[in-house]
């Protein structure tokens, strides 16, 4: 029952601090936002577990003054709150409670992501089958390499965390990061030696997943599962289709019109729907797949 209360209360502190965020702040909002906060840290004081998060919003907490950087001060703010905040998620998902971790935008992260998967087309257009599986095998050793380096020496991974400062989100500095799980996912992809499936996997979410996160924390509104939203969720189905049916028009133009639709539109249905539920696998391995499975489905149908 604690451990539910808990829950409820960190779940109402990741939707507020959300509102904080480059693409969404308004200055006018700060006063409503500072009096949620100032009742949810009297809440959150009461609860054992989160009453060290309680002192650190107290203490940071920006003043009720109307300042000129008052962007500024409430994104420092929600930066200070953030080890905290990632500290009681992780406990909670110890107990198979979760909660979403805390990302705001990141437009250097989003541009890698973006870069990524046109690097990862690039490959899937030049290579055969087997050379693709080979080359995507190197990728994710290397990264599990680093996985496993950074576990065994604190200095490796503080050195790891500096380098990629500019991409990295704070929960990764403890858990498998996200690049990780993608080099995973390419290795599954190859292993269906199927051109469609892999262009269609890598470009829903190298562009499925940025703009539903830009387009989730600028215009979300209708929340649906782990900190998601509608609108989010829809954007992301809009500009993984779109993208994906173009990429099947450029190098599988054999498909023809109708069947490259299909595919896109499914690969990136069940792409969004795998963003949407997942909960303890990272959706860079889950989106990827789950994408390739629904382009898979339609493939076969047709």
């Amino acid at each position: 029952m604690a451990a539910q209360r808990d829950e409820v209360l960190v779940l109402e502190l990741h939707q507020v601090l959300s509102e904080i965020d480059p693409v969404r702040w308004r200055d006018d909002a700060a006063a409503a936002l500072r009096a949620r906060l100032v009742t949810l840290q009297q809440h959150l004081v009461q609860h054992e577990r989160l009453k060290a998060l309680a002192g650190e919003l107290e203490t940071q907490l920006p003043g009720p003054e109307v300042a000129p950087d008052a962007r500024t001060r409430w994104l420092q703010f929600k930066k200070s709150l953030q080890p905290g905040y990632e500290k009681i998620a992780a406990s909670l998902r110890a107990e198979k409670i979760h909660v979403p971790s805390l990302r705001p935008t990141n437009w250097a992260r989003s541009v890698f992501h973006v870069a990524g998967a046109a690097v990862s087309v690039l490959l899937i257009v030049v290579l055969s089958p087997w050379q693709l599986f080979f080359a995507a095998s190197l990728y994710a050793g290397t990264f599990w390499f680093l996985e496993f380096g950074r576990r065994r020496s604190g200095a490796m991974n503080v050195a790891l965390l500096k380098f990629f400062r500019h991409v990295v989100h704070s929960h990764e500095a403890t858990r498998v990061n996200s690049s990780t799980w993608y080099a995973t996912a390419l290795v599954l992809l190859t292993l269906t030696h199927s051109p469609v499936l892999c262009l269609v996997g890598v470009g829903v979410l190298g562009v499925g997943d940025p703009v539903a996160a830009f387009i989730g924390r600028r215009f979300g509104r209708t929340r649906l599962l782990h900190g998601r939203s509608l609108e989010g969720s829809l954007a992301f189905f809009v500009a993984g289709s779109a993208v994906a049916f173009g990429l099947l028009r450029t190098f599988r133009p054999e498909l023809g019109l109708g069947v490259a639709l299909g595919v896109a539109a499914a690969g990136s249905l069940f792409g969004a729907l795998a963003e949407l539920f997942s909960l303890r696998i990272d959706d860079n391995l889950s989106v990827p797949v789950a994408a390739a499975a629904g382009s898979a489905l339609v493939l076969a149908l047709l």
